[in-house]
């Protein structure tokens, strides 16, 4: 039986693919890897075809027609044979010694009476100079290794934010909800994080890093220069996730799963609204206040409650000083992990 499904989306990926499959063959024949070659125009069909040729019990090899990021997801989910499913990006890589643990735990949980919706575990920054140069662990918020539900957690602050990286979904609980990723565009990441962890209720921390996630590489979609060139696909991105849930399906949540989500809301608005101001044009000052009404339009009683939040106070601080300040402070997160 396969416990673990392992996504890798590839566009033009071929010089770095093999470092995220080798990380993940550390899970063995429970471990299933699908690579989606995603229209590249490189190696990246050879190096796929390659490695699944290399370990044909566990790496399948995918190409499609260019459709983004999501579309890979869409395959993943709707051709897993895994128990649970993982995202894991080309350039990214799993913490090999700490697989065989994770595995041990999903094995645990892998019968349909104690599946759990979601996984949650640490991960780790990885700079092309410096691995390891930043940790986000989420000890103390739960009881590690042991199913329980949103009330069993302590309060997730606003720094506490799940990114794709530390999460992990029951392949069962993503088909039931119909998770489906919009595709060619970029950031939905985002929608896979916020929309099916709004209808988790059995959940897992496991407290190791699992995850190396690549940052500083100027190609990468998350550095500021392509965010900025992507500004019209990222606040698309934030009306989408931000308008999944009213004010009062939220309020009919666990308080715990309810506050994550507002801070995530309000995260992802901290976010694309510095990058609004960052640009200063009149354009993305049109963005900025299309996001607001939009929200606004969707829930009146959700729109007051993210301008009430303490982060999303500070992403509409009045005037010119204020969007400067908020530039400051996103400048100062990136610095930190050295995007």
């Amino acid at each position: 039986m396969k416990l673990l499904t392992c996504v890798v989306p590839c566009y033009n990926s071929a010089g770095w693919m093999e470092r995220a499959v080798d990380s993940l063959l550390a899970g063995g024949e429970e471990m299933e890897i699908l690579i989606v070659d995603d229209g590249s125009t490189d190696r990246t069909r050879a190096v796929a075809d390659r490695l699944a040729a290399e370990h044909p019990t566990i790496v399948k090899a995918h190409h499609q027609a260019n459709a983004g990021h999501g579309s890979a997801l869409n395959y993943g989910i709707a051709n897993a044979e895994g128990v649970y499913f993982k995202v894991v990006d080309s350039d990214d890589r799993m913490v090999k010694e700490n697989i065989p643990g994770l595995m041990d735990v999903l094995r645990e949980h892998a019968d349909e009476d104690s599946q759990v919706d979601m996984i949650f575990h640490d991960y780790v920054y990885d700079h092309p100079e410096e691995e390891n140069t930043f940790t986000i662990t989420y000890a103390g918020k739960m009881k590690p290794d042991t199913a329980g539900t949103w009330e069993e957690t302590r309060p997730f602050h606003i720094w506490n934010q799940f990114m794709i990286h530390s999460l992990i979904y029951s392949v069962q609980f993503l088909r039931e909800n119909h998770v489906v990723m919009p595709e060619h565009t970029f950031y939905e990441d985002n929608i896979y994080i916020y929309q099916p962890l709004g209808k988790t209720r059995k959940i897992l921390y496991h407290h190791a890093p699992l995850y190396g996630y690549c940052v500083g590489r100027v190609d990468q979609s998350i550095d500021e220069k392509n965010m900025l060139k992507r500004l019209d696909q990222a606040t698309n991105i934030a009306k989408m996730m931000i308008t999944s849930y009213s004010m009062e399906e939220l309020n009919r949540m666990p308080k715990h799963l309810r506050e994550y989500l507002i801070n995530n809301a309000c995260g992802q608005l901290f976010t694309t609204c510095a990058l609004q101001f960052i640009e200063n044009t009149e354009r993305s000052h049109g963005m900025n206040r299309e996001l607001w009404q939009t929200i606004r339009d969707f829930d009146p009683a959700l729109y007051r409650r993210l301008r009430r939040n303490p982060l999303g106070r500070v992403t509409c601080l009045p005037g010119r000083a204020g969007e400067k300040f908020l530039v400051f402070l996103y400048r100062m997160g990136r610095k930190m992990i050295k995007f």
